[in-house]
């Protein structure tokens, strides 16, 4: 009798194990009784173990930490027609608080397991609030428009997901959109910007071969003025030197005839 007794409670403290569930650091903990019968009332927020061995009952767990969505690329348009390829990705979690709400709101999508709840309301929610998002602001400009106002375009979209996402009970934190141009805007805008650099680069060209050019004459110049500074004065040395070391002196009489004394 002990020993039936004995393994009696084994076998009751092992189903107990199985049929208690513990809430995880940093998870909002959200219990289901009944079925979830009576609606939003069978739902309420619990921390700890949980026993989930009566029928009906289920314990949700709402992670409230930061996670990542990525959705695949896809093309939008400008109201003219112009394809851009947005391959967006974001940063968020859910709202504190809220975890009632979203197990009510989401649990129809398979949420029983935390990471396949978060993987489920990004691919069902998330990721088309983000790209509908995307695909509807484009049309508000042309492609010239959009690309002269990028940043605008991109703040447009990330304010309006934000209001989006908190009617959806998550918090946006972060939205990054991997905007790329129409092929051929891309090669315009690079033939653009090599026209630029080469127009650039022959202005400098041109300043330093004028400024180069100015300096040449200058120089020219300078030299022309002390080649004629110093022939001058040579030459009037050289002819003093000449009458002193000469015997011979010359007289000017009529100012063309010279006349040589002692010769």
């Amino acid at each position: 009798m002990k020993q039936w007794l004995k393994y009696s409670a084994l076998g009751l403290m092992a189903m107990a194990s199985i049929q208690c569930s513990r809430v995880e650091p940093n998870y909002e903990g959200i219990l289901m009784e009944n079925y979830g019968r009576n609606g939003k009332s069978d739902f309420r927020t619990v921390v700890g173990r949980q026993w989930t061995m009566w029928p009906g009952t289920t314990l949700y767990q709402v992670p409230m930490f930061e996670t990542s969505g990525d959705p695949q690329a896809v093309t939008i348009n400008a109201k003219d027609a112009g394809v851009f390829t947005v391959d967006p990705s974001y940063q968020y979690q859910a709202i504190r608080g809220q975890g009632v709400d979203i197990v009510f709101s989401y649990k129809h999508l398979g949420i029983s397991q935390p990471q396949v709840m978060m993987d489920n309301v990004e691919n069902s929610i998330l990721n088309k609030l983000v790209i509908n998002a995307y695909r509807e602001e484009a049309r508000n400009y042309t492609t010239d428009s959009l690309m002269n106002n990028l940043n605008t375009f991109e703040k447009q979209v990330e304010g309006r997901l934000k209001k989006d996402f908190e009617a959806k009970l998550f918090q946006l934190n972060n939205l990054t959109s991997g905007l790329q141009p129409p092929a051929s805007m891309a090669k315009a805008i690079e033939a653009r910007n090599n026209a630029i650099q080469q127009a650039e680069q022959v202005r400098n060209e041109l300043q330093v071969a004028k400024m180069n050019l100015e300096k040449a004459k200058i120089e020219a110049e300078a030299n022309r003025v002390k080649s004629q500074g110093l022939d001058s004065k040579l030459l009037q040395e050289k002819w003093i030197e000449a009458i002193r070391n000469t015997n011979n002196k010359v007289i000017i009489t009529d100012g063309k005839t010279p006349v040589i004394l002692n010769p």
